[in-house]
């Protein structure tokens, strides 16, 4: 298949390159088990916003979709340091099983939150993308929000500031500087906005390093997709 990622430009945006992986030569046989898996996250969905949606789609006596699952469970959400998680060390307990501080993606609970990461201590746990791309496995982020927002960005890169999207960014490009190897290749799909942290100052972007991080992506073999035509065709 065509491996697709996806940045963002001005609204959103998508990247595709060329790729194989595993769970396309698979058949969907019974027994066989699960051949994907899609991690759905409504950010800050909990039990209130549950119950306005319910009572405004379906009345209270209805059922959301999400109602008729075959299990439900409840989690503490409390992240290392703060009884209230913010959205970092919340989406990474989901993709790594640790607890981090708040501001802190996909890192231990000894990373602190630090303007310079040199500051910081700690190191990255592994996430659960990055277990699918070690079993060869196609993968992909598609978000509402920036790609390079915390809660996508748990997903694929580790870094102890949520706020240095510029190098969260620079996570996703295969072989450049600050790229994140455990995802092997690249992430096939990367759907979203945020291309600002993509493209340099002078294309009207935000990154100070002069890098345009899609022309980088596109030079891997990425396709890069602006509007619905564009990706239509990827």
């Amino acid at each position: 298949m065509k491996k697709m990622a996806g940045v963002a430009v001005m609204m959103g945006a998508a990247l595709v390159a060329g790729c194989n992986s595993k769970n396309n030569s698979q058949e969907n046989k019974p027994g066989s088990g699960a051949r994907n898996v899609i991690f759905f996250l409504g950010d800050g969905m909990g039990l209130n916003t549950l119950t306005a949606a319910r009572i405004y789609g379906v009345g209270e006596e209805g059922s959301l979709t999400i109602d008729t699952l075959p299990e439900t469970a409840f989690i503490k959400t409390f992240s290392h340091d703060s009884q209230v998680t913010d959205s970092a060390p919340s989406m990474s307990a989901y993709m790594t099983g640790i607890k981090s501080n708040n501001g802190v993606i996909s890192m231990d609970s000894n990373a602190t939150q630090e303007s310079n990461c040199s500051k910081s201590a700690g190191k990255p746990v592994t996430t659960l993308l990055e277990l699918a791309k070690a079993a060869g496995r196609g993968t992909g982020v598609v978000t509402t929000t920036r790609v390079t927002h915390a809660t996508p960005a748990a997903t694929y890169a580790h870094l102890c500031n949520r706020d240095l999207e510029a190098d969260i960014a620079a996570q996703l490009v295969p072989g450049g500087a600050g790229y994140n190897s455990a995802l092997k290749g690249g992430v096939d799909v990367v759907l979203g906005g945020g291309s600002s942290f993509f493209l340099p100052k002078a294309d009207k972007g935000k990154r100070e390093d002069g890098r345009n991080l899609i022309s980088e992506m596109q030079a891997k073999g990425y396709q890069f997709a602006s509007n619905l035509d564009e990706l239509n065709k990827a």
